[in-house]
């Protein structure tokens, strides 16, 4: 029976989960500053300069509001979308990806099932384009990271980046492995899904799940795995919209570049824009954490790559890296917070 009561329960969850996430962030960034520099990283951060920071936190909304706007060139098709209501939509879905644990490994899922919803799209349009956006992603951090190590490269020597490049490698590897799957082994893709939802579709009916089993009828999933196939090839095939979508994605990065040669000059430390644009993509894809936002990670992976292309100290890293979090990642989360409050009293009136 469903009460006030387990609707309340069943709101606050998330809710309870992201609360327990952040404060688990916190804790985790207070150790990276202890190991780092201690008090004298944070000094440093207290003399940033406001305005400098400014543009870094600009930079880093800018770069989310570009990577909603690659979803929807890809979204768009035959029903175009856009205007205040996807802005605000997609930035709430980026709201719960950014401030849940895990919300990197399923933020696809999330996204998929916030811009669907509104606008009428069946769940597995949404999440046909999120793939295309998601790997357009990734083929852009690893090209624009590799680029930016290569002008580093050219330019001056560089320290240890083993690490780096083999976590662009190893996203090499996914990129191309999915690709792989959704090309030329959809087969196997659709008998793997069927084999596990008719597994969860038995237990459902031997539990009397209703529910569970209405959404894993097998009949159910190999309408939705077509679907999902059917609008994946929509999307790829059209390579005016490929194009759209890829061209927002380089410029997301290039922002979330931007924006950590912003927060470096805010502190006085000198980092070429080239290290940046090797900085940022590398961290995002080797700089993986189970917290939300992948705090601790990227923190250090920024560190680490800041330390071994700019040449600065560990400490004067550690002082950009968490500043650029604040430009990039805390900031970005107030303004989606934002969105999302207001997308709810638009909801509501």
């Amino acid at each position: 029976m469903d009460t006030p009561g387990v609707r309340s329960y069943t709101r606050l969850r998330p809710a309870a989960r992201a609360a327990i996430g952040l404060v688990l962030a916190v804790a985790v960034l207070a150790v990276f500053v202890w190991f780092t520099g201690g008090v004298a990283v944070l000094r440093a951060i207290s003399r940033a300069d406001p305005g400098l920071v400014a543009v870094g936190s600009v930079a880093g909304v800018a770069a989310i509001l570009s990577w909603g706007e690659a979803l929807r060139r890809a979204l768009g098709g035959t029903r175009p979308i856009g205007g205040l209501k996807y802005r605000l939509t997609y930035l709430s879905g980026d709201f719960a990806r950014q401030v849940l644990p895990m919300g990197r490994l399923s933020g696809s899922a999330i996204i998929a099932y916030a811009v669907s919803r509104p606008f009428d799209y069946e769940y597995e349009e949404g999440l046909a384009a999120v793939t295309v956006t998601d790997l357009l992603n990734l083929v852009s951090a690893i090209s624009l990271s590799t680029l930016g190590l290569a002008i580093v490269f050219l330019r001056a020597g560089v320290g240890d980046v083993r690490t780096f490049l083999g976590g662009l490698t190893g996203a090499l590897v996914v990129a191309v492995g999915v690709v792989a799957l959704v090309t030329r082994r959809r087969r196997a893709v659709e008998r793997a899904v069927e084999l596990l939802s008719g597994i969860v579709y038995r237990g459902a009916v031997r539990l009397g799940v209703e529910s569970v089993a209405r959404r894993f009828e097998p009949e159910t999933m190999r309408y939705r795995v077509a679907s999902y196939f059917g609008a994946l090839d929509a999307v790829a095939d059209d390579r005016r919209r490929v194009a759209a979508t890829a061209s927002f994605v380089v410029v997301g990065w290039m922002a979330f570049a931007a924006s950590l040669t912003a927060a470096a000059a805010a502190l006085g430390v000198g980092v070429p824009f080239a290290a940046a644009l090797f900085a940022a993509p590398a961290a995002g894809l080797v700089g993986w954490s189970p917290l939300p936002g992948g705090t601790g990670g990227v923190e250090v992976a920024v560190t680490a790559g800041l330390v071994a292309v700019a040449g600065v100290s560990v400490e004067s890293a550690a002082a950009v890296a968490l500043l650029y979090r604040v430009c990039s990642y805390w900031v970005v989360v107030a303004v989606d917070a934002l969105a999302t409050g207001l997308l709810t009293a638009l909801e509501a009136s």
